[in-house]
């Protein structure tokens, strides 16, 4: 388990260091099909946060050296100099209901400059999963990280909600999904978190919000 703690917090570091290719490539999973309501900016980096996809090559390589189960990465940058700070968090949801909201997070950003969040979930033993938040701003870097029980869940999947979205000061924005069910039967990831919440016993959403 010290193990896995210890590869974990190692991975975040190597993000912060730039260490991996994380340029837009093939989505390595096939969990998601990004739905079309989603915003897409083709060519366009200012004012917008994207979903990073990334060879299955690459994922091999990383869960290999940090033993993540599952990593989502997004570039962002914004276009206007008095957005400098991002808050994360992750709300919690159970069968159908609001339920908490674990471990935020804010940073100081650099704005009209490309920055960085990644998250990562890795096992750390059969009843607990970590997952590790963290923002990359140039040369620096901030992160939380918090623990999830895995229970008795006959199913679970992790994929991201977004493309690409404009943002918006002081709007929430949905980045990831992490979605549970108790019963056997086929499971469906959809981009809609609204549908995640009424469709799975557990639902864990990543958001983040940009301001001044």
């Amino acid at each position: 388990m010290k193990l896995k703690i210890f590869l974990a917090c190692l991975f975040a570091l190597a993000f912060a260091a730039g260490i991996w290719n994380d340029a837009p490539k093939k989505h390595l999973a096939k969990l998601v099909n990004i739905s079309a309501s989603s915003t897409v900016f083709s060519g366009e980096k200012a004012n917008a946060i994207s979903y990073v996809p990334i060879t299955d090559d690459e994922y091999t390589s990383i869960r290999s050296a940090s033993g993540a189960d599952s990593l989502f990465i997004y570039k962002f940058q914004t276009d206007d100099e008095n957005i400098a700070w991002i808050d994360c968090w992750t709300d919690h949801y159970v069968n159908g209901s609001y339920k908490e909201t674990l471990a935020s997070m804010g940073t100081s950003m650099r704005p009209k400059q490309e920055n960085k969040l990644y998250w990562s979930l890795t096992s750390v033993n059969d009843k607990e999963q970590m997952w590790i938040v963290s923002v990359r701003d140039g040369g620096s870097f901030s992160s939380s990280k918090g623990s999830i029980a895995k229970e008795a869940f006959a199913s679970s999947q992790a994929g991201p909600i977004i493309n690409s979205q404009k943002i918006v000061p002081e709007e929430p924005i949905t980045l990831s999904a992490i979605v549970r069910k108790k019963e056997q039967g086929s499971t469906s990831f959809r981009p809609d978190p609204d549908e995640l919440i009424k469709s799975y016993d557990e639902v864990y959403l990543l958001k983040c919000r940009f301001k001044s």
